[in-house]
């Protein structure tokens, strides 16, 4: 039977840019032929979600409902879905690719120049209900719980694609994980999988503690000389991989200087808008680096399914109802938190 729903629903926006992410009330919305409703029972909080707030990327018209990390259950159905019944729970994947392209056709998705996102350009999941495209759609087995797989999208799904597509990383291989937050902490579990080697670093004891509780040397570069471990941890030669997680031109210029020649130094988070690095380096030692971003499709699949068979596991560092969401902010501003901050209702 088709439920019923409300007429309005609460959400978490940008309604003007440089302030505050505000609860607001908003028409629930109806989907179009190729679209679906999903009543949102959790969704991720992710510190991106504080730089579109800053206006670090243009959300175009505001207000503009955030939310990237979505899982819930379908509850109406566009007049062209035929693939899909209200009451499926499912995954969103986040990006919503052209589908023309040659990226698209190759799938590369995260690479569609024409691509619009979900709690980016397009409306996310912070809110009661979203509308999504069903393309867009991963059935959710029954034994991952909603807020578990609300932060598959990015905070697991985006690792899985810097290391195993991006990386590329081979068993034995040598990795440095520099940070430990929502990234770095799935990334451990990802890289240690694949029969890697992990050094993980932060300057925070509950995090360090995490990382070695996944199988990666856990380093606190305020206090041991990360150089001289990672030199050490690689027989002298230098990391295979670094996977930067911090985001600014010092963790750039760290993470190069513990490659070994022709490493990959995978740039994940962002912070500083414009990075500097020291060229004579990078060119005589041939070292790479290499942008990340999102995930496909079909690698948020394979994450659900290792997630599923229990070889993969969301870690969650605190857990808030939508209408606490400045609560939740500052928790992650503080950058106490261990894992993801997941938005319940």
């Amino acid at each position: 039977m088709k439920p019923s729903l409300p007429n309005t629903m609460r959400a978490v926006a940008v309604s003007q840019y440089g302030t505050q992410l505000t609860l607001i009330e908003t028409s629930v919305p109806t989907p179009k032929p190729d679209e679906v409703t999903i009543q949102v029972p959790a969704s991720g909080l992710c510190s991106t979600d504080l730089h579109l707030l800053s206006g670090m990327q243009s959300l175009g018209n505001l207000p503009r409902i955030l939310g990237h990390e979505i899982a819930g259950a379908i509850v109406a159905l566009g007049n062209n879905v035929r693939d899909w019944q209200i009451g499926n729970r499912v995954v969103v994947a986040i990006d919503v690719s052209c589908g023309k392209c040659l990226h698209c056709h190759t799938g590369q998705t995260q690479r569609c120049p024409h691509k619009t996102r979900i709690g980016f350009e397009r409306d996310g999941g912070h809110a009661d209900y979203v509308v999504v495209p069903a393309d867009n759609l991963i059935l959710l087995p029954d034994n991952i719980s909603y807020e578990d797989a609300s932060i598959l999208p990015d905070a697991m799904a985006c690792m899985y694609h810097c290391l195993v597509t991006q990386g590329q990383l081979r068993v034995n291989q040598k990795l440095v994980i520099l940070g430990i937050g929502g990234l770095g902490i799935h990334g451990v579990q990802i890289a240690r999988l694949a029969g890697v080697e992990v050094v993980a670093t932060s300057r925070r004891a509950h995090r360090l503690l995490a990382a070695r509780e996944f199988g990666a040397l856990a380093v606190n570069p305020n206090q041991e000389d990360l150089a001289k471990i990672v030199y050490d941890f690689t027989g002298g030669s230098g990391a295979d991989v670094v996977a930067d997680c911090i985001g600014t031109t010092a963790s750039i210029q760290e993470g190069l200087s513990l490659l070994r020649p022709g490493g990959k130094l995978l740039a994940i988070a962002y912070i500083d808008e414009v990075f500097q690095i020291p060229s004579i380096p990078l060119f005589s030692f041939e070292k790479e680096i290499i942008g990340c971003r999102g995930s496909t499709k079909q690698e948020l699949i394979e994450v659900v399914n290792l997630v599923s068979q229990g070889k993969l596991k969301s870690v969650i560092g605190a857990k808030y109802p939508l209408s606490q969401i400045q609560q939740a902010v500052t928790l992650l501003e503080a950058g106490d938190v261990l894992g993801r901050i997941v938005l319940t209702r």
